[in-house]
């Protein structure tokens, strides 16, 4: 019987009358990002359906602001879309034998990696799945204050290029509207830290 109540409903995700039952799954392609299976599975209604999943070690994301109440933020080329793209600070986690690193010790290596900055305060304010239609990554999101140690001239590697840019977070939320910025996670967490500007 379905239950009527949305509150209990979902008040345990992993246990659903919506959940479909894996039958057969295959790896079709593994890389150094992402994996790619094709699934089958039960549906509730009886029906069996294929699904292709993306398999993603997870990822961080941070905003930091500087005393000055400046936020940063990195501009990069990203291939698939092929232009650069202006976003918060951000990487995926690291596995070792099967264990995920922990998402703070991440997203601190990530903040000074891309830009040189370290912070004395982090807050963790949420988590979010970035496409659940066919993909399981989920993103640690972060707010940093206290910053320090600025390199503005850092780069991470010979292969990740970027500049930092420095946005009040009024300049930032215009930006959002103007579609200037349209990385999802940083529209998500910058929404988050300054709810009444946008």
């Amino acid at each position: 019987m379905m239950n009527s109540d949305p509150v209990m409903a979902s008040a345990n995700p992993a246990v659903s009358h919506f959940e479909e039952v894996t039958l057969e799954s295959r790896v079709i392609y593994e890389g150094k990002v992402a994996k790619l299976r094709e699934d089958i599975a039960l549906h509730p209604s009886g029906a069996h359906v294929r699904r292709e999943v993306v398999e993603h070690p997870g990822g961080v994301t941070v905003c930091p602001i500087l005393d000055d109440g400046r936020i940063v933020f990195v501009e990069q080329w990203r291939y698939p879309l092929n232009r650069t793209l202006l976003e918060l600070p951000a990487g995926k986690l690291d596995w070792h034998d099967g264990i995920p690193e922990d998402p703070m010790k991440a997203i601190q290596r990530e903040l000074w990696e891309e830009t040189g900055y370290e912070a004395k305060n982090w807050e963790e304010l949420t988590t979010i799945y970035t496409a659940p239609g066919f993909c399981n990554e989920k993103l640690w999101l972060y707010k940093a204050t206290g910053l320090f140690n600025g390199n503005k001239t850092h780069q991470p590697s010979e292969h990740e290029w970027l500049d930092v840019i420095l946005l009040t977070p009024q300049e930032a939320m215009a930006k959002i509207r103007n579609r200037e910025i349209v990385d999802a996670k940083t529209v998500a967490l910058l929404c988050l830290c300054f709810p009444g500007l946008l």
